[in-house]
């Protein structure tokens, strides 16, 4: 029995003592980044109450018929050693459907995984906000997954999980692609991104014909932190969509960080028109693959634009000085041998004055975390929720007051639309521009795409308590002296932009005809009399003289007598 014991211990010891093996990666990843977006990629991992659909993009997945919620969960994926990663997702999410993309991690100095971190809740049609998430070995820091410690504490695998919730209605949201990206900078751990799909050669110069929209002559609110938001836009834009940097902002928006700099949802706002989207730690080979490719690229920089600044000097950088901002990258040149790149800078004062050109090393020292947003092209055979427009009417509900019909239905805009922008479901914006002979808009940036987001827009216009617009042609025309169109857009934050245009005309002031001078009255004939009129004084004469009959009697006499005189002197001759 003693001899029975002491075996049963020393076997126990011995499994004590063998470590506990990791495990094993199902598939290994070259590079920093891992893209899951067709049906294959998807049957791959586990699926519970959710199935593939290989006729949705290039391939996807939903939630079984009559299921409610669902999920999957992907293979292990083998990785250099990293500390941060960043999630991205392409999704269609129908109004009332969310999903949840979360992740864990090997952590290979303390033998574990990490606890699932969730990225947040996201749809384009409800509240979204990210989770602020932390374990033993892990926190998630708004759209970036950090590994913890002080040690020099790394992970060498992942696994991604997305869970899909259906609408009340039983309709479920679409998962079109999965992405995660990853990096090391601890010293002598750096990881070479690799160009995630088939490279070319680089031709010498590129520059693409990019739309540039300056944030600064946005919604004033929000126009100092919109930049991610008007970079997804320029994005957008330069793949053929006409939107609004508010419109991305409102599908953006992070309620948990209060703020549109989510790298995460920024990329999943794109990846809601349909487009193949992804985040990925990339360096200027990338970009310049991206741009050789015809597509621009969305990197995250800070800068100071003057050489004594507190952030990396950016030589003509648009911003004054910035603690985290991001650009569009456009194209690329070699000027006397020093390597450029081409930007539109949302941080400009102006849309033409977006336009720069910066020295590659010296975007390269701004561009801080190496976070790039990719975009592709549009997917085949998809029901993108975006852009979700409806086309309306403005019909008149009394003195400058309009009612907002869509298909014969009066939508309702609250006294609070504008006030409540991001507090409460079905809120926003409303912009407008006018368009006609007297507008007068700012200069349109030369030789790139232009579109509706140019405009000189206002916001003037405001929801009121019966529900209609308040719209006051007089003072929108100002001192316009002919008839302009005025286009709407009331943006809300669930997904929706109304738009309508209507004839504004000025008000025509008759200028009075001046009443005539009054002439002074004429004098009035003396009033008829029955007396007799007074007889007029008799002429007198002077006293002491001839009289006028007198002298003129002798002149004429002396006349004649002259004639006679010559007449006689004649005669004798």
């Amino acid at each position: 029995m003693k001899r029975f014991a002491a075996i049963t211990l020393a076997l126990i010891m011995a499994l004590i003592c063998v470590p506990v093996m990791a495990e094993k990666a199902d598939r290994e990843i070259e590079g920093n980044l891992a893209v899951f977006t067709t049906a294959e990629d998807f049957a791959a991992g586990t699926l519970e109450n959710v199935v593939t659909d290989e006729s949705i993009g290039n391939g996807a997945i939903v939630l079984k018929e009559g299921e409610s919620e669902g999920t999957y969960t992907s293979v292990v994926l083998g990785t250099a050693p990293f500390e941060y990663m960043v999630a991205s997702w392409g999704a269609d999410t129908p109004k009332g459907t969310w999903i949840d993309v979360s992740a864990r991690a090997y952590v290979d100095m303390k033998k574990g995984w990490t606890e699932w971190l969730s990225w947040g809740k996201w749809s384009d049609s409800v509240k979204r906000g990210s989770v602020s998430g932390e374990c033993d070995l892990a926190y998630m820091d708004t759209d970036t997954f950090t590994i913890s410690g002080k040690d020099g504490e790394t992970a060498s695998k992942i696994q991604l999980k997305v869970t899909l919730h259906a609408n009340a209605d039983g309709v479920s949201p679409t998962v079109r692609q999965l992405g995660v990206t990853y990096k090391n900078t601890l010293e002598g751990q750096y990881i070479t991104p690799v160009y995630h799909g088939e490279t070319v050669e680089l031709p010498e110069k590129v520059l693409l014909d990019t739309p540039a929209y300056s944030q600064m002559v946005r919604e004033q609110s929000i126009a100092n932190s919109m930049c991610s938001a008007t970079t997804i836009c320029t994005m957008l834009n330069d793949r053929g969509e006409d939107t609004l940097p508010e419109e991305i902002a409102l599908i953006d928006y992070d309620s948990d960080y209060d703020g549109f700099g989510n790298w995460s949802f920024s990329v999943a706002a794109a990846g809601s028109y349909g487009y193949d989207v992804y985040i990925q730690y990339a360096d200027l080979d990338i970009v310049r693959q991206e741009l050789a490719h015809g597509y621009s690229v969305g990197i995250n920089v800070k800068y100071s634009s003057s050489s004594n600044g507190q952030y990396p000097y950016l030589e003509n950088g648009a911003a004054g000085s910035t603690a985290g901002h991001l650009i569009t990258i456009t194209g690329y040149e070699t000027i006397d041998g020093v390597d450029y790149f081409y930007s539109s800078d949302s941080a400009a004062g102006s849309d033409a004055g977006c336009l720069r050109r910066y020295r590659a090393d010296q975007l390269d020292a701004a561009w801080s975390a190496k976070v790039a947003y990719i975009i592709h092209d549009k997917e085949e055979n998809i029901s993108a929720c975006n852009p979700n427009r409806v086309e309306c009417e403005l019909v008149s509900a009394g003195e400058n007051e309009y009612t907002l019909m869509a298909n014969g239905e009066a939508v309702q805009i609250g006294k609070n639309f504008t006030s409540a922008k991001w507090k409460s479901d079905g809120c926003g914006i409303i912009a407008y521009y006018l368009e006609g002979e007297d507008v007068s808009e700012a200069p349109a940036p030369e030789n790139v795409k232009t579109g509706d987001a140019n405009h000189t827009f206002r916001y003037t216009v405001k929801g009121n308590e019966n529900g209609n617009l308040a719209i006051k042609p007089k003072a929108i025309l100002g001192g316009l002296k002919k008839p302009a169109t005025m286009h709407i857009f009331v943006m809300a934050n669930n997904g929706t932009t109304y738009t309508a245009s209507l004839e504004l005309v000025p008000e025509v002031t008759e200028t009075p005809t001046p009443a005539p001078t009054e002439a002074p009255a004429e004098s009035e004939a003396p009033a008829a009399t029955d007396e007799p009129a007074p007889a007029e004084p008799a002429a007198t004469e002077p006293e002491g003289g001839l009289s006028t009959g007198a002298i003129v009697g002798i002149i004429a006499a002396v006349i004649v007598v002259a004639a006679i005189v010559i007449i006689v002197s004649k005669k004798k001759k």
